[in-house]
């Protein structure tokens, strides 16, 4: 089915933002789910990697159906991986040791922040890719649904205190929470839709709370 996420996000010093940003190509199929970010943070240009230096790349786990593939390249080491995908300022990158395949990658969700989601950590079954400068923070799950097998249709009690299965599946967080992780600070939403073609859509607003 068709998935919508909605993400918040703590701006301390984020600069300009567009209230606005919706991309999209073809008409949305209204499918539905949310996101959101619990740490502050600041983001900051995309800093210079020196050749071979892994110091700016961090090994995380990351869902590889949200990158776009820019290459694949032959090369002997983990170090010439990581200093190819810097020069093609690759936002992510894997690379298989056996074949010396090194795949360089970039978000295609609107920025390198974008996919960087706080449930992918807690999801065994993604594969550790090498990002690059990752935000001190990430996106965490608010409302997602990604089928109709658990009912949205609640009461008041269970929207309150929250409901699904997890942050991956269907899910919803629930009321308090969310009211307790906004209730201070500046924050900022994002949206992302997909269609039943798998295309990807997003929109920002901020402030929120």
């Amino acid at each position: 089915s068709g998935d919508w996420q909605v993400r918040f996000f703590r701006k301390i010093a984020y600069g300009n933002y567009s209230k606005n940003s919706l991309r999209s190509e073809k008409m949305m199929v209204p499918s539905a789910g949310l996101l959101l970010c619990v740490a502050a943070c600041c983001f900051l240009p995309l800093l210079t990697v020196s050749a071979g230096c892994r110091s700016k790349w961090k090994h995380l786990r990351g869902d590889i159906t949200e990158y776009k593939l820019i290459t694949v390249l032959k090369v002997p080491k983990i170090t010439d991986c990581l200093m190819k995908s810097s020069a093609a300022e690759a936002h992510a990158a894997s690379f298989d040791a056996e074949s010396g395949d090194c795949a360089l990658m970039q978000c295609a969700r609107g920025g390198r922040d974008a996919c960087r989601k706080c449930r992918h950590e807690k999801d065994a079954s993604l594969p550790m890719l090498w990002i690059k400068d990752p935000p001190k923070t990430c996106w965490k799950t608010f409302q997602h649904r990604v089928d109709g097998s658990v009912s949205f249709n609640r009461n008041w009690s269970e929207y309150a205190s929250g409901f699904g299965q997890d942050e991956s599946l269907n899910y919803w967080m629930g009321l308090e929470q969310l009211h307790q992780l906004t209730a201070t600070g500046v924050w900022r939403v994002r949206w992302e839709f997909s269609d039943w073609n798998d295309n990807w859509y997003w929109a920002e607003n901020a402030p929120f709370s």
